[in-house]
C-alpha cells in the first residue's frame, strides 16, 4: 500500500480514538467526528476514482451498500445514529488496497466491518452471560421457566409459525440469489438468510396476527418450499436444517440470551428516578379492553419496535427523551402502571464507539473477517 492509504488507515484510527473518547464520557459520538469521518470516507473514494484504483459504479454501490447496513444497524435498534454515522464513515474511508488478497462478497468493506464489529461483541456478551449465569443461584428453575414460556400453548403455535415462515424466506432468498446469478459462500449467505428473516418480522410487524394472516403467509410458505425442492428427500433434508437452524439462533440462542440478559445486566428503575437517555429494556403497550378501558402491558423485545400508536415506550438506542419520561410518571401518577410497581426496565449504558473501533482495528490488522485469520492459525 501506498503512504497515502497508510494515512487514511491511520486516520479512520484517530477518528475512532476520538470517537471512543467522547463516547466513554458524554455516551455521545460528535457531529464533527462522525461526519467528518463520512465526508473524509467520501472525499477518499472521489480520490480512489481519480487516482484509477476504483470506479463510480462501485463507489455508488460502496456509498449506498454501507448506508443501507448502518440504516440497518440504527432501524433495528442497535446503533445510535451516532454509531452509525461512525460505521458508514469508516466503510467509506479505508482503502480497497487493504483488502487486496480478498474475493467476491467477503471483500466488500461494509461486510467485513460488520463480520469484525458483531461477532467479537456476540461471543464476549455471551461469555459474560454464561460466567453471570454460572454464579446464579436456582439455574434449574431458571431454565425450567425458559422451557415452559416457550413451548406451551400460543407461544408455541407462533414458533411453530415463524419456523414456516423462516424456511419461506430462506427458499425465496436462495431462488433470488440463483436468479441474480450471485452463489456467496455458505456462511454469507446463512447471514443473508438470517438478517432477511428479521427484516422480514420487522417489516411486518405493524400487520394485525389475524388468521387471514397466518393463512395467506403460511400457504405462501408451503408453497414456495414444494415448489422449490427438487425432490421429497431434498425438502425434508432442508425441512430438517432450517428447524436445527431456527432452534438453534431464534429460540435457544436468543430467547435464552435475552432471557440471561434481562437478568444479569437490565435494572429495574422506578419511574420518577429515570433520566434523559435511559434505554428501556422492554415494550410497553396500550392495550384497549372489549369494554373500552385501557391497560398497559411490558413484552420483552430484541429490537426496537418503531413507531406505533400503541407502544408507549421502546428499546430506542437514542434513549428516553423529556417527554417521555413526563408521559410515564402521568401514567404512574393515574395507578397505570401499578401492577409493574411503577418499575422499568432499563438496559446497561453500552458505548458502542468503542466496540466499533475494535472492530475498525481487527479490519486493518488482518485486512478481512478476522475468523478468516483465525483459521489460518488453527
Amino acid at each position: 500500500m501506498s503512504v497515502y492509504e497508510y494515512f487514511l488507515i491511520f486516520l479512520a484510527l484517530i477518528f475512532c480514538i476520538y470517537a471512543s473518547w467522547t463516547d466513554l464520557r458524554t455516551q455521545k459520538i460528535r457531529n464533527v467526528c462522525s461526519l467528518g469521518l463520512l465526508y473524509g470516507g467520501t472525499l477518499s473514494q472521489l480520490m480512489a476514482w481519480y487516482l484509477g484504483t476504483t470506479t463510480p459504479l462501485y463507489i455508488l454501490g460502496l456509498f449506498f451498500g454501507s448506508g443501507v447496513i448502518a440504516f440497518g444497524f440504527y432501524w433495528f435498534g442497535v446503533f445510535s445514529p451516532g454509531d452509525s454515522k461512525l460505521f458508514w464513515g469508516l466503510c467509506l474511508i479505508f482503502p480497497l488496497s487493504l483488502f487486496r488478497n480478498l474475493s467476491g462478497s467477503l471483500s466488500f468493506p461494509p461486510l467485513i466491518l460488520a463480520l469484525n464489529i458483531v461477532i467479537p461483541y456476540s461471543v464476549g456478551l455471551l461469555g459474560y452471560l454464561l460466567y453471570k449465569f454460572a454464579l446464579m443461584p436456582n439455574k434449574l428453575a431458571l431454565l425450567r421457566g425458559f422451557v415452559m414460556s416457550n413451548f406451551q400453548g400460543a407461544a408455541l403455535l407462533e414458533k411453530l409459525f415463524n419456523l414456516l415462515f423462516f424456511i419461506g424466506i430462506a427458499t425465496a432468498l436462495t431462488s433470488l440469489l440463483k436468479l441474480i446469478g450471485w452463489q456467496p459462500d455458505r456462511f454469507v449467505n446463512l447471514i443473508l438468510v438470517l438478517a432477511a428473516f428479521a427484516l422480514a418480522q420487522k417489516l411486518l410487524s405493524p400487520v394485525p396476527k389475524t388468521p387471514v394472516y397466518y393463512a395467506i403467509v403460511g400457504f405462501a410458505c408451503v408453497w414456495l418450499s414444494i415448489r422449490s425442492a427438487p425432490s421429497v428427500p431434498a425438502l425434508l433434508s432442508g425441512f430438517a436444517f432450517f428447524l436445527g437452524l431456527y432452534l438453534m439462533v431464534f429460540v435457544i440462542a436468543k430467547q435464552l440470551v435475552l432471557g440471561l440478559a434481562s437478568l444479569a445486566l437490565d435494572n429495574a428503575v422506578d419511574v420518577n428516578g429515570l433520566r434523559i437517555g435511559m434505554i428501556p429494556a422492554e415494550l410497553i403497550v396500550r392495550v384497549a379492553e372489549p369494554d373500552g378501558s385501557v391497560r398497559y402491558e411490558k413484552k420483552q423485545v430484541a429490537f426496537s419496535s418503531g413507531q406505533d400508536d400503541n407502544v408507549v415506550i421502546s428499546p430506542d438506542p437514542a434513549g428516553l427523551d423529556a417527554e417521555d419520561i413526563a408521559h410515564l410518571q402521568d401514567l404512574a401518577a393515574a395507578g397505570a402502571l401499578m401492577e409493574f410497581k411503577n418499575q422499568i426496565k432499563i438496559q446497561p449504558s453500552i458505548r458502542f464507539a468503542p466496540v466499533i473501533s475494535i472492530g475498525a482495528l481487527l479490519t486493518v490488522l488482518c485486512q478481512g473477517p478476522f475468523y478468516l485469520k483465525l483459521m489460518q492459525l488453527f
